[in-house]
């Protein structure tokens, strides 16, 4: 049986979050094994799967899924002024939200079962969904 795999662009998020003027440091640090999800409070212990923002006040946040990451971003007054970073799910570094290519499937195992990764380049994003 094949799962089908959605790729997902977020030209929109990625727009709002340069447009709106957000404080453009660099994306939190995580200690593997000891940073915890700011949603579930599960630690990252995998981290191409972890995803962050920071709010216009300048609170960072991690989370140890992208599913948990969309979870608390809903829940922001001001989620449209948000400024994203995600894992690259093919080398774990961090990418800029403006950059990101998203893949869903229910096939993906990720920490919370979000079934969402990120990647910088969109032909690993395509190879997945092949």
């Amino acid at each position: 049986m094949r799962t089908r795999t959605v790729i997902v662009v977020v030209a929109a998020a990625a727009a709002l979050t340069t447009a709106c003027g957000v404080k453009a440091d660099g994306p939190p640090d995580i200690v593997v094994d000891r940073t915890p999800c700011a949603h579930c409070g599960m630690l990252i212990s995998e981290p191409a799967y972890a995803a962050a923002y920071r709010t216009p006040q300048s609170e960072s946040l991690v989370f140890d899924d992208i599913g948990c990451l969309l979870n608390a971003a809903t829940r922001e007054p001001r989620a449209t002024a948000l400024r994203f970073w995600f894992h690259d799910a093919a080398t774990a570094v961090w990418i800029d939200g403006t950059d990101a290519v998203f893949v869903s499937s229910r096939a993906l195992r990720t920490p919370m079962g979000g079934g969402l990764v990120a990647y910088r380049e969109r032909s690993f994003a395509l190879g997945l969904a092949a």
